[in-house]
């Protein structure tokens, strides 16, 4: 039943494509660690494994040319999202498909609760754009998605399109 509902809502949603601007570097403090986990295995910490514990259905990104990517500070996970890098990606949120070849598509990004408007969203998107700095990266927002696309301009991406199911 969510299957079809998520198919049917594509069809009344509207994101938001940003683009990486010029590349700046980002001085953030010892406190902050940054991760990338490239293959489940690598993953160490608990808190980060509980991540995938909850949702056991995102382990298999893995497989499909995605990283994840964490940020800790004083070694509480506070944020997380994903970046993908391949030929196509599909915003399942309007139902189309993006040609992303010499792009990295960064994606369903998470804070928790108790560190939520903290800013740390966009201290991660900060750090990944520094951390792939000579590359070209898209983010994507639901248009509604105030918040996000806050943080999203903050961490240094600009707006480049609207994207529907029908354009």
């Amino acid at each position: 039943m969510y299957k079809y509902l998520k198919k049917f809502l594509c069809y009344f949603q509207t994101v938001e494509i940003y683009e990486k601007n010029s590349s700046s570097s980002f001085k953030y403090a010892k406190k902050y660690k940054f991760k990338i986990y490239r293959n489940l295995s690598t993953i160490k910490k608990k808190e980060v494994s509980n991540y995938f514990k909850i949702h056991k259905d995102k382990k298999k990104r893995f497989k499909n040319n995605c990283i994840f990517l964490t940020l800790s500070i004083n070694n509480n996970l506070v944020s997380s999202g994903w970046l993908f890098r391949g030929k196509k990606w599909e915003i399942t949120e309007v139902n189309r498909q993006l040609n992303v070849l010499n792009k990295l598509v960064v994606f369903d990004f998470r804070t928790l609760q108790q560190y939520r408007n903290k800013g740390y969203y966009t201290k991660l998107l900060k750090l990944v754009r520094d951390k792939f700095k000579n590359k070209n990266i898209l983010i994507y927002v639901l248009k509604s998605n105030k918040k996000s696309k806050k943080a999203i301009l903050k961490a240094g991406f600009s707006f480049k399109h609207e994207l529907r199911a029908f354009d």
